[in-house]
Order: C-alpha cells, then sequence, then structure tokens
C-alpha cells in the first residue's frame, strides 16, 4: 500500500511538472489576448525551450503571434521587446508547418502566414518609398517567404521585388523576377517594358528586342510595349523602323501630343522636313501649348535659314545677287519660325536656347525695337 501511495505521489508530481510547462503556453496566450505583450513574450520564451512543449506546434503557434504582435506594433515600448521580432515569427510560422503534419492547425497557420506577408510587405512599400531599394527587395522576399510557407506565391510581391531592383540597379534580381513573372503569366504588359529596359541599360539590344516581341505577341494592343519598342530603336538610331511604330502608335493614342512629336523628330532626323512639319503641327493640333512642338517647328525653319545664311557667308564677293537673294530667302525662314519661338518665349522666359534664336531672328531681319526688349 505504502508502495502504491508513493507511485502516485511522483504520478502527480510528474503531471504538475507537465502542466506547469503546458501552463506557460497557456499563460503566453492569455496574456496575448489580455494585451499584455511583455508578459506573454516571457512566458513564450520558456515555453519554447522546454522539453515538454517546445515540439508542440501550438507552441510554435503562440510563439509566432506573439513576435507578430511585437514587430508590428506601433508602440516603442513593445517594438523594443525584440527588434527581429518579425523575423522570429516567421521562424515560428515555418516550424509549425514542420510539425503540424497533420495540418490540423493549417486554417489557423494560413492567417497568420498571410498577416505577417502584410507585415513585411507594408515595410517593403516604405523602404520603396524612401528609395532603400536594397532594403525593399528584402523586405519583399521576406513576404513571399511568408506566402510560401503555406504554399502561397503572391505574383503582387514578386512585382514589388522586380520593381525596387529595377529601380536601384540591381539587375540580376530584376531579370529573375520579371522572367519569373512572365513565366507565372503575370497580367501586366508593363513586366515586359521594364525588363526590356534592364536589358537596354545593359545595352543588351538583342534580349531587349526579343522580350518586347513576347509582350507585344501577347499583348498586341499595349501602347506601352509599343512606346518601349520605339524607344529602344531610338537609342539606336534606327529612326524608319521608329517611324513605323510611331504611326501604329498613334493609331491607339490618337490624342497624345506627344506621340506626334516624337514622330516629327523621327523625320527631322532622315532628313525628311516637310513630314517633321506636318507632325509638329498635329502635336501643336491636340497641345497648342506644347513647348517642345513649339521649339522644334521652329528649329526646323530657324535651321534652314542658318543654312542658308552661311551658305551665302561662302559666296565669292562678286556673287553679290546671289548673296543678297540667300539672305531675303533666309530671312523668309526666320520669320517661319519666329511665331513658334515668340510663343514658346511666352510658356518660358528662362529657356537660353529660345532667347539665342530669337536674338538671332530679331537681329538678321532688323526687328530692333523687339531685341532691345528682349535684351532688357
Amino acid at each position: 500500500m505504502k508502495k502504491i501511495s508513493i507511485l502516485l505521489a511522483l504520478m502527480f508530481s510528474i503531471s504538475l511538472i507537465s502542466n506547469a510547462q503546458t501552463s506557460k503556453r497557456n499563460s503566453a496566450k492569455l496574456s496575448l489576448d489580455a494585451g499584455d505583450i511583455a508578459k506573454a513574450k516571457e512566458a513564450i520564451d520558456l515555453a519554447i525551450v522546454n522539453e515538454k512543449t517546445k515540439e508542440d506546434p501550438k507552441t510554435w503557434m503562440y510563439f509566432g503571434e506573439i513576435y507578430a504582435k511585437i514587430g508590428s506594433s506601433k508602440e516603442e515600448a513593445v517594438k523594443n521587446l525584440d527588434v527581429n521580432a518579425l523575423d522570429k515569427a516567421l521562424a515560428a510560422y515555418k516550424k509549425v508547418a514542420e510539425l503540424d503534419t497533420n495540418k490540423v492547425l493549417f486554417l489557423e497557420l494560413s492567417t497568420n502566414a498571410l498577416q505577417l506577408a502584410n507585415n513585411f510587405y507594408a515595410n517593403g512599400i516604405s523602404c520603396f518609398e524612401a528609395q532603400s531599394f536594397d532594403k525593399a527587395i528584402a523586405e519583399f522576399d521576406k513576404a513571399g517567404l511568408s506566402n510560401a510557407v503555406i504554399d502561397v506565391v503572391d505574383t503582387m510581391t514578386v512585382y514589388a521585388t522586380a520593381l525596387s531592383a529595377s529601380n536601384g540597379g540591381i539587375n540580376d534580381v530584376a531579370k529573375a523576377k520579371y522572367t519569373q513573372l512572365i513565366e507565372m503569366g503575370y497580367n501586366n504588359p508593363s513586366i515586359y517594358s521594364e525588363l526590356a529596359n534592364v536589358y537596354k541599360i545593359e545595352e543588351n539590344f538583342e534580349k531587349a528586342e526579343e522580350v518586347l516581341s513576347a509582350g507585344r505577341a501577347k499583348y498586341p494592343e499595349d501602347n506601352r510595349i509599343i512606346i518601349a519598342e520605339i524607344n529602344l530603336l531610338l537609342g539606336q538610331g534606327r529612326f524608319e523602323q521608329v517611324i513605323n511604330k510611331l504611326k501604329k502608335s498613334i493609331e491607339l493614342e490618337p490624342d497624345n501630343a506627344s506621340l506626334y512629336l516624337a514622330l516629327g523628330d523621327s523625320y527631322k532626323e532622315v532628313k525628311n522636313t516637310e513630314e517633321a512639319i506636318k507632325y509638329y503641327e498635329q502635336a501643336l493640333e491636340k497641345n497648342p501649348n506644347y513647348f517642345l512642338a513649339l521649339y522644334n517647328l521652329g528649329v526646323v525653319y530657324y535651321s534652314k535659314a542658318f543654312d542658308l545664311n552661311m551658305a551665302a557667308n561662302e559666296l565669292p564677293y562678286d556673287e553679290t545677287a546671289k548673296y543678297k537673294k540667300m539672305i531675303e530667302e533666309a530671312n523668309v525662314s526666320f520669320l517661319q519660325g519666329l511665331p513658334y519661338f515668340e510663343r514658346a518665349y511666352a510658356i518660358d522666359a528662362e529657356d537660353q536656347d529660345v532667347l539665342k534664336a530669337l536674338r538671332q531672328i530679331y537681329t538678321s531681319t532688323k526687328q530692333l525695337d523687339k531685341l532691345k526688349a528682349l535684351n532688357q
């Protein structure tokens, strides 16, 4: 009988010890629910190192919840309980997934892992806005790892990582993430133009064209891809091809004045002055106060006048009549360009190129009153 009493006492003692350790875990949860985060942390820190509870997935679930609360808190006193709290919460949720082989806690884990991913994502956005792109990538990566705990791939997180990398000049990461998005079928045409731009920066024009070609095949009517192709061709001086792309782009965006300007510029580059003037004028029809269209149209006439002046000055002294005729033709061109420069000046009176052109025109055409007013 005495032996039985001793055995019962021993069993009771073991039960008390076991219950004491379990009670630490339960106490942690109760303290969390009551808003006493410091007390919850103290209790759960003991529970995760105890032999009786450290292999229980619920222990790690509570640990993750408490540390996620610490890491996302707006109160400095709480946040300072552990500066790496969110990272530890992520490790805890990974541990839950590892231990919970029957997925008894999967629904709860899903809610917590997605919330943790949102916390990391919000941190990434803050870093991105502060232009700390390397830190943004690190936070977005952790958001991705949080989603991966429950076998979820969030395309927005992958895209945010790609965008941070491309903005930060971290090209290898940018290329990997944009490629991942394309392989996942992410429905956003801009990923093609953004990936192509990374290759363009690296001067890998062939690869950039390949990416844009794939994008155009998938999104044939998306003007962002066409404009990216135009910019790529412009950078290589392939103006004839640019002209064809721009005309297609104008069909998609007929009210976009900048497209008409670019088409005018392209025609000017291939020495087709008549077509250049035509599209600059169309740009001004879309936007009468478009400074660049006004300036570039003025430059077309100014350049013609300037070339005539230079040629006249190269004539022999005995060709006075021809000289006079060429100067008169130059002044006609100057006067054709003048209204555009004057309108550009009304928009931006500080632009030095406009001021230089106006001074030359007023001097050549002997508009001395205007020249005097301009120089005052």
